[in-house]
């Protein structure tokens, strides 16, 4: 409960300091008597101070007349506000009998002490011995963002976070230089208790705010670890780099820098580069301030470098260059990177293009036979081990197939697959086809090209028909198997690669080592997981889900509507012996279709060789005695009966389901003319 008395003092000095003195000291024995806190306030102010604070009592300024207002609170509040008025009113006469100029003294140390510390750029705290803030300066108002008004007569604990004071009060004990938390903001304070009599009778806290430094010194450390960055960066970069300030001083080169110009940065940075003549780019870039792109300078050993500038602006002003060097040996070992790089992306995107396998493993063998189902078995074995792997049957039986089913079934799959035909590439290219050649290495190396077991590395390379390579390149071949390297064509570099090899052969390897033809220690590096396709002949009951599949896959490649195949026909297809295998099944298939007139392919879109007996006058061809054609008279045949039939390139390009171009080149090629319509 609050209790409050209203008083006008009228002493001639109002409550001068020697006056505040003894006030001070009689609150204190009136506060220990019926333990209460008493304040006082001046009528017209908020402020509310605790009567035992000397300097804020004197810095309320009440004069005579004024009226005071003194309170507290608690059981006894009364009693000790009556006591504190009756000595303001009556037990005050005898202080004011001393002298006047000694009152001066008091009035102008206070008044000198008070200015003192509210002048300090550090905050200032006291409390009493009740931890109660007795003094908040105006330096700690504004680092703490609180009013003295309303700290004033407060507990510290309760009114500022983390003060610590009550600490300082129970211990004794000073704190210094502690960084700390109060409200908001980041100081550095010492604390001290006040002692008088060996009695603590307070304590006092100064603080500084370094809210500012916390900021610069992280602001200091980002900016360090950004320079620690951009230093790292700029040492990694393959260019040369180099800054000038808006002098022409040079203030940084990186280490390629050094390495370009055989210079040590140590002895370079801080020159002008008036005296550097490579640096002539940067001279222009700081007079005009326009970006200087592309120059070319030569160094002392005539060295060509290709030269970037650029001026740093800031604030609308030039207060630097940055150039980069590069040079040109330099930039053609990349723009040779670049086209190997590019060379394999062509590659791969043509195999993409052309790649009809849908990954899902020997779904795409197709047939149920035994013979078939062996070859298959063999095959899912096979691609469990990274071991090489020797197809061996007739031409036309889908070796390829099979090993690139061995492919996408094996760990291999994530790498490429990579074929090629050693009977289509001439004996003097194919050294350079599979290992690759350098610039210059022969007369038409223009550039270096990329060999196909580098294209290969961690995927498949498929070697069709081996047993067409020379002796020469069957050695070469048998150093790749067994140390997995080799050199490009007029190189020096050993390139490694990680490679699956797999080869394919219609011809008998053993009869080739016993002529000479074939190497033995090759034959066995190949022939370690054997695999035979069967022929077509020997599979006849797979005839049925071939042409189903073909039948799918030609229409929907020619863009015409599915096809399908008459029982008599089919059968014709399952008696013939098929010396061609599988592709000839399929050339016959794709000529059916040109030929077929409805949506059921019957005996009269098949070749009259397939059933001699239905064969007459109207064939399109002549065939052999042993009943076979080359695939060039065939469509040559094609072409010539379509355009007997219809009037026009166009017509007839769309009843075979080909471009008007395709069938206007064909015509030309084997001198068919047609009159346009």
């Amino acid at each position: 409960m609050r209790y409050e008395k209203h008083l006008v003092i009228r002493t001639a000095k109002g409550l001068h300091a020697r006056l505040a003195a003894a006030v001070v000291h009689q609150a204190s024995k009136i506060n220990r008597t019926y333990g209460v806190t008493l304040y006082i306030s001046k009528l017209g102010l908020q402020a509310e101070i605790p009567i035992t604070s000397m300097l804020s009592l004197t810095s309320l300024g009440i004069r005579s007349g004024d009226t005071a207002i003194v309170f507290a609170s608690g059981e006894k509040a009364e009693f000790a506000v009556e006591a504190m008025i009756a000595y303001l009113a009556e037990d005050v006469n005898s202080v004011l009998e001393s002298d006047e100029a000694v009152d001066e003294i008091i009035n102008a140390s206070v008044l000198t002490t008070e200015r003192v510390f509210e002048s300090l750029n550090s905050g200032l705290i006291v409390v009493d011995e009740g931890n109660r803030i007795s003094y908040f300066n105006q330096a700690a108002e504004r680092i703490l963002k609180r009013k003295r008004d309303t700290i004033i007569g407060k507990k510290a604990d309760e009114v500022l976070e983390n003060s610590q004071l009550d600490r300082v009060l129970q211990t004794g004990l000073s704190q210094e230089n502690v960084k700390q938390v109060m409200g908001k903001t980041i100081v550095i304070s010492n604390r001290s208790p006040i002692v008088v009599a060996e009695e603590i009778r307070g304590a006092v806290a100064v603080f500084q705010d370094i809210s500012q430094f916390e900021a610069l010194s992280n602001e200091l450390e980002t900016t360090k670890v950004l320079k620690e960055r951009l230093e790292l960066i700029l040492q990694n970069v393959h260019d040369g780099v180099a800054m000038v300030d808006e002098r022409g001083i040079l203030i940084y080169v990186n280490t390629v820098y050094e390495r370009i110009w055989k210079v040590n940065r140590d002895e370079i940075v801080g020159k002008s580069i008036k005296h550097l003549s490579h640096h002539k780019v940067d001279k222009e870039a700081l007079r005009t301030g326009q970006n200087q792109v592309g120059v070319t300078v030569e160094s002392e050993e005539e060295r060509k470098m290709i030269v970037n500038a650029s001026p740093l602006v800031l604030d609308g002003k030039v207060r630097g260059v940055i150039s980069t060097y590069l040079e040109v040996t330099d930039l053609k070992i990349m723009m040779e990177r670049l086209q190997m790089a590019e060379d394999k992306l062509a590659y791969y995107e043509e195999e993409l293009e052309t790649e009809w396998w849908n990954h899902q493993s020997f779904t795409q063998v197709i047939g149920h036979s035994s013979a078939i189902e062996s070859a298959i078995r063999f095959a899912n074995k096979a691609a469990k081990s990274s071991a090489t792997v020797l197809i061996r049957g007739e031409s036309g039986t889908g070796k390829e197939v099979l090993a690139r089913a061995i492919h996408a079934a094996s760990e291999k799959i994530t790498g490429p697959f990579v074929g090629v035909n050693c009977a289509a590439i001439p004996e003097t290219l194919i050294e350079s086809e599979l290992f690759g050649h350098e610039k210059g290495s022969f007369t038409g190396a223009i550039q270096r090209k990329i060999g196909k077991f580098e294209l290969a590395d961690k995927g498949t390379i498929f070697l069709d028909e081996i047993g067409d390579l020379s002796r020469d390149m069957q050695v070469k071949l048998l150093r790749v198997l067994q140390e997995k390297e080799f050199e490009r064509v007029g190189g020096n570099d050993t390139l490694r690669v990680k490679v699956r090899v797999m080869a394919a052969t219609n011809r008998n390897l053993e009869e080739m080592m016993k002529s000479g033809e074939f190497r033995e220690d090759l034959y066995y590096r190949l022939n370690v997981i054997p695999i035979t396709m069967p022929p077509l002949r020997k599979r006849q009951g797979d005839i049925p889900l071939l042409v189903e599949h073909f039948l799918e896959k030609i229409c929907e490649s020619e863009g015409v509507e599915l096809r399908k195949i008459s029982l008599r026909a089919l059968r014709v297809l399952e008696r013939y012996d098929w010396p061609g295998n599988i592709r000839e099944l399929e050339n016959i298939v794709t000529r059916a279709i040109a030929m077929s007139e409805g949506h059921v392919i019957d005996l009269e879109d098949l070749p009259g060789f397939l059933h001699p007996s239905q064969a007459n006058d109207e064939g399109l061809i002549q065939l052999t005695p042993s009943g076979l054609a080359t695939m060039e008279e065939y469509d040559r045949a094609i072409i010539e009966k379509a355009l007997e039939i219809y009037p026009s390139y166009n017509q007839a390009a769309k009843a075979l389901g080909v471009t008007h171009r395709t069938v206007s080149l064909k015509a030309k090629k084997y001198g068919l003319t047609k009159t346009e319509k």
